[in-house]
């Protein structure tokens, strides 16, 4: 009985300890990347303006940043949602280069936690509200961001991790 006790304590000491799921490291903007940025942000103010090829341009843009075919295909998804609700809106500079990032960090992005895409994913969501994009459609494409993720990660959480 005294075993069994102590052994119920143990288990439950490790269950309430468990580790947070650690935040992983963001991609770094080194090498061409920075460049690559400036296309992509050159595109999206293209795409904002009505131009129908800047679209392609885009997607053409933010498939380097991933080799996985699953991967390819969830980015081209993306990238056509997010840009047709952004054709013919008021975007400033400063937001596009905002939805540059966040496109950039949903497709390059290997090693975030899952409240790190939860985040990245609220943060697409606020910015496309707030250039009047409407909720379903915010929802639609902050939900395309957790596919390309979950499609490009190479991340798993432990068992002994919690969220």
């Amino acid at each position: 009985m005294r075993v069994m006790l102590s052994a119920l304590v143990v288990v439950a000491a490790l269950g309430a300890g468990g580790c947070k799921q650690g935040d992983g490291a963001l991609p770094a903007k080194i090498n061409d990347v920075p460049n690559r940025l400036g296309d992509l942000q050159r595109d999206l103010a293209a795409v904002v303006g009505g131009e129908q090829q800047a679209v392609q341009d885009l997607t053409d843009d933010l498939l380097v940043f991933t080799d996985e075919p699953e991967g390819k295909d969830a980015t081209k998804a993306l990238a056509t949602t997010v840009c047709s609700m952004l054709v013919k809106r008021p975007v400033n500079d400063e937001t596009q280069a905002k939805i540059v990032n966040l496109l950039w960090t949903s497709v390059a992005a290997r090693e975030l936690s899952e409240r790190q895409v939860d985040a990245l994913k609220d943060d697409m969501r606020n910015t496309l509200l707030a250039v009047g994009v409407t909720q379903p459609d915010a929802n639609l494409a902050a939900g395309r961001v957790g596919v390309v993720q979950n499609l490009v990660t190479q991340r798993t959480r432990r068992w002994y991790e919690r969220y």
